[in-house]
C-alpha cells in the first residue's frame, strides 16, 4: 500500500511537474516581493548602569533591598515591563513623542497607541548592571524619541515615587511633633506645680503617698519626651530621604550610552530567514497539496500494483511499451481470469 501511494504521488508530479511547481514558485516570489518591499527600520538604543551600593547609599544607610538571587539588571528590566504595562507610565512617556496628537483622537486609536509604544519598546538586561532600551521603527527620529522618553520617564518615576513617600512620612511626623510637645509641656508644667505646691522637706524624707506622686509625674514626663524625641528623629530622617532622593536617584542609575537618531536602517537576518522559512513552508504545502490531490482524484489504472489493488485481479503479463513513443505515464496492462476456459482448435 505505500508502496502505491508512493508511485501515485510520484505520477502525480512528473504528470505536471511545472504545475506542481508552480504555487511553490509563486510562494518564493511573493516571499521575496514581501521582503523588498516592506518599509526600513530604524533602530535607536540607549544602555543604563545600575550601581546600587552608591556612595551615599552606604552613608545614608539606602542599600538596595531587592533579594540577593535578583541581579540589579535584571530587577530594573523586570520593573520597567511592569511600568510599560501601565496606562499611566505609557502615557507619561507618549508625551515627549511626537506621538501625542493622537492621544487626542478616539479611545480606539488612544488603545492603538499604547499597544504600538508597547510593541516597539524592548528592555534586556545585559550582565548583572547593565540594562539596554531598544525602539525600532520606520521612523528614525520616533526611534530616538522612544528610548529617551523611556528612560526619563522611568527616571522620573523612581524620584516621584521617593518623593512622594518622604513627603509623606516627613507630614505625618510633622502632624505628631505638635501634640508631642503640648504633651510634654504639660507634663513638665505638671511637675513644677506638684514641687512648687509640695518642695523638698528641709528634713527627712517626703512621705510615700508624695514621692510616688512625684515618680509618676516623672515617668509621664519621661515618656512624653521620648516619643517626642522620637518623632523628631523620624522627621529629620524623612527630610534627609526627601534633599539626598534625587542625588541618590542620579548616582544609582546612570544612562552610559545615550540614544541617537540612527542614520541608517538596520538589516535583520533572523527577521529575513523567518520570513523566507514562513512563504517556503506556505509553498511546500500547497505544492503538496496539489500533488496530493492529482493523486488521489485520479482513479486510472497506471502501475500493475493499480490493478491487484482496484480490480482485484491476477496480473498474468504487461505489454511492452512501444520503442517509438514511449508515453511518460502510460502503461498498458492485461489481466486475464485464472479460471477463463480456453478455446482449442478443431480438426
Amino acid at each position: 500500500m505505500v508502496r502505491l501511494i508512493i508511485l501515485r504521488l510520484l505520477e502525480s508530479f512528473f504528470r505536471r511537474p511545472f504545475l506542481s511547481l508552480a504555487p511553490f514558485v509563486l510562494a518564493l516570489i511573493l516571499g521575496g516581493g514581501y521582503i523588498l518591499l516592506l518599509p526600513p527600520e530604524y533602530l535607536s538604543s540607549g544602555k543604563i548602569y545600575i550601581e546600587k551600593d552608591s556612595l551615599l547609599a552606604s552613608l545614608t544607610s539606602s542599600n538596595s533591598d531587592a533579594s540577593w538571587w535578583v541581579t540589579p539588571a535584571q530587577a530594573t528590566t523586570n520593573e520597567l515591563y511592569e511600568l510599560l504595562a501601565t496606562n499611566a507610565f505609557v502615557r507619561s512617556a507618549i508625551q515627549q513623542t511626537k506621538l501625542e496628537p493622537l492621544m487626542a483622537g478616539g479611545p480606539e486609536v488612544v488603545w492603538q497607541t499604547f499597544t504600538f509604544f508597547r510593541e516597539e519598546v524592548s528592555i534586556n538586561p545585559l550582565g548583572d548592571k547593565l540594562v539596554e532600551i531598544r525602539a525600532t521603527t520606520d521612523d528614525p527620529e520616533l526611534s530616538y524619541q522612544l528610548v529617551v522618553a523611556t528612560m526619563d520617564t522611568y527616571l522620573k518615576w523612581k524620584m516621584n515615587t521617593d518623593f512622594q513617600e518622604s513627603v509623606a512620612a516627613q507630614r505625618f511626623f510633622e502632624d505628631l511633633i505638635a501634640p508631642y510637645q503640648s504633651e510634654v509641656d504639660s507634663a513638665r508644667q505638671a511637675l513644677i506645680d506638684f514641687l512648687s505646691a509640695n518642695p523638698e522637706p528641709v528634713r527627712g524624707e517626703r512621705p510615700p503617698g508624695e514621692q510616688f506622686q512625684l515618680d509618676q509625674l516623672r515617668a509621664a514626663l519621661a515618656r512624653a519626651e521620648e516619643r517626642l524625641s522620637a518623632a523628631q528623629e523620624n522627621e529629620e530622617s524623612a527630610r534627609l530621604a526627601l534633599v539626598k532622593n534625587e542625588s541618590l536617584i542620579r548616582q544609582t542609575y546612570q544612562i552610559i550610552d545615550q540614544p541617537e537618531i540612527p542614520q541608517k536602517a538596520e538589516f535583520s537576518l533572523t527577521g529575513f530567514v523567518k520570513n523566507m522559512i514562513i512563504f517556503v513552508a506556505i509553498g511546500v504545502f500547497l505544492s503538496a497539496s496539489l500533488i496530493g490531490g492529482g493523486a488521489l482524484l485520479d482513479r486510472s489504472l497506471r502501475f500493475p500494483v493499480d490493478v491487484q489493488q482496484a480490480l482485484n485481479l491476477p496480473l498474468l503479463a504487461i505489454v511492452p511499451l512501444s520503442q517509438q513513443v514511449v508515453p511518460s505515464t502510460s502503461l498498458v496492462a492485461a489481466t486475464v481470469e485464472v479460471d477463463q476456459p480456453t478455446l482449442q482448435p478443431q480438426v
